[in-house]
C-alpha cells in the first residue's frame, strides 16, 4: 500500500506541474494572437498614418524580438553559421572536440601509448615462463588437454584391488551416471549382482565379455539397467524424451587405473537385442567405425559429428518396456588424458 501511494503522489505532483504549463502555453497564446489582432487593426483602411507607423514599429520590434529568442534557443555554436564557424561538433573532428573538454590531444596519445607498452608488456611477462614456475615445455597433449575438462577423482587402484573383476568407471559430466565397470566371463552374472558380488535387482554397470577391457577397442559395448527411479542407466531415457536434454549433457567418460577418456554423444536409438550393432565388438568393431552411416540411419538424433575409421567408440546399452528392444547411446572418443 505504501509503495502505492507513493506512486499515486508522485504523478499527481507531474500532473500538477503538467496543468501548470498547458495553462502558461494557452495564455502565451492568447496574448500573441490579441497582439496579432491589434498588429492587423493597425493597417487597416480606416487607421490613421500615426497608427500605421506605430503597427510598423511594433512588427519591427517583434520580428526583432523573435529572431533573439531564436538565437538564444539555438546556441552560440548555430548563431556562428553565418560566418563559416557553425556546427562545431560536425565539421571538426571529435579528437578536436574532446580535447577542448578534457587534456590535449599530444597528452591522450601519449597515455595511450603508455597502456599500450604496459599490457604488451603484461602479456609478454605471462607468456614467459618465470623461475618459480616450471615452463611447459614437453607436457603431453593428453596432459594437456586434461585442463579443458573435470573428471570424477576416483581411487581405482583400491577398488580394484577389492573388487578384481572392476575394469574402469563411467561417469557423466553432470554427475548423474557415476558407477564402477564390471566385467565376467559372460553376460549374465552382473545384470543380477551388483557390484560387490551381491544380488540386487538394480545389478551392476558391466562391459561386454567381448570387449577389451582397457577399452581400446574401436567399440566398446556397457550395459545397464534402466531403473524407473532414473539410477543405474535409467537417466538414458531422458534422452528420448526430450531432444533438449541433449544440449546440457553431450558428454560422458570412461576412467581406467591409467587414462581418463572423453566421449562426445553422437546417436541415440532404440535398437533390437538382435541388432547387429551388437555384433560389432572385438576385431569386427573396425567394420563399424569404418561406416557408421547404415547403423546411424535408425538414430533419433541427427548428427553430422564423424566417425572414421581410426574412432573409438562406447556403446551404451539399457533395457526398455519392450522385452526385445533395447535403448543405445554411442559417444566417439573426442579426448583423453593420462591419469
Amino acid at each position: 500500500m505504501l509503495s502505492v501511494k507513493g506512486f499515486n503522489e508522485k504523478h499527481r505532483a507531474i500532473a500538477a506541474v503538467t496543468t501548470f504549463f498547458a495553462l502558461l502555453l494557452i495564455v502565451i497564446l492568447s496574448a500573441l494572437f490579441s497582439v496579432a489582432i491589434f498588429v492587423c487593426s493597425l493597417f487597416g483602411k480606416n487607421a490613421s498614418t500615426g497608427k500605421r507607423v506605430a503597427g510598423i514599429v511594433l512588427a519591427g520590434v517583434l520580428l526583432c524580438a523573435a529572431i533573439f529568442a531564436a538565437q538564444r534557443i539555438a546556441g552560440p555554436e548555430t548563431s556562428k553559421s553565418g560566418n563559416g564557424a557553425a556546427e562545431t561538433s560536425t565539421s571538426e573532428p571529435a579528437e578536436a572536440v574532446e580535447a577542448n573538454t578534457t587534456e590535449p590531444a599530444q597528452d591522450a596519445e601519449a597515455v595511450a601509448d603508455a597502456t599500450k607498452q604496459d599490457v604488451e608488456e603484461t602479456a609478454a611477462q605471462e607468456k614467459e615462463p618465470s623461475a618459480e614456475q616450471p615452463s611447459n615445455e614437453g607436457t603431453t597433449t593428453a596432459t594437456t588437454q586434461k585442463k579443458s575438462w573435470d573428471t570424477a577423482d576416483i581411487e581405482l587402484d583400491k577398488l580394484m584391488e577389492a573388487y578384481p573383476e572392476m575394469v574402469g568407471w563411467v561417469y557423466f559430466e553432470d554427475g548423474h551416471i557415476s558407477y564402477p565397470i564390471m566385467q565376467s566371463e559372460d553376460n549374465e552374472k552382473y545384470s543380477k549382482l551388483d557390484y560387490m558380488g551381491e544380488e540386487a535387482p538394480t545389478g551392476a554397470i558391466f562391459l561386454d565379455y567381448r570387449s577389451a577391457a582397457d577399452f581400446t577397442d574401436a567399440n566398446s559395448i556397457v550395459y545397464g539397467h534402466n531403473m524407473k527411479d532414473g539410477t543405474m542407466f535409467g537417466s538414458l531415457r531422458e534422452y528420448r524424451k526430450d531432444p533438449a536434454y541433449y544440449n546440457d549433457h553431450m558428454y560422458f567418460q570412461i576412467i581406467t587405473p591409467q587414462k581418463a577418456y572423453r566421449y562426445l554423444i553422437f546417436e541415440y536409438m532404440d535398437v533390437s537385442e538382435t541388432y547387429i550393432l551388437y555384433d560389432y565388438v572385438s576385431d569386427a568393431a573396425l567394420e563399424f567405425v569404418k561406416d557408421a552411416e547404415h547403423v546411424r540411419i535408425k538414430s533419433y538424433m541427427d548428427s553430422e559429428i564423424p566417425v572414421n575409421k581410426d574412432s573409438k567408440v562406447v556403446t551404451l546399452s539399457t533395457c526398455t518396456k519392450k522385452d526385445d528392444l533395447q535403448f543405445v547411446v554411442l559417444g566417439v572418443l573426442v579426448e583423453e588424458s593420462d591419469r
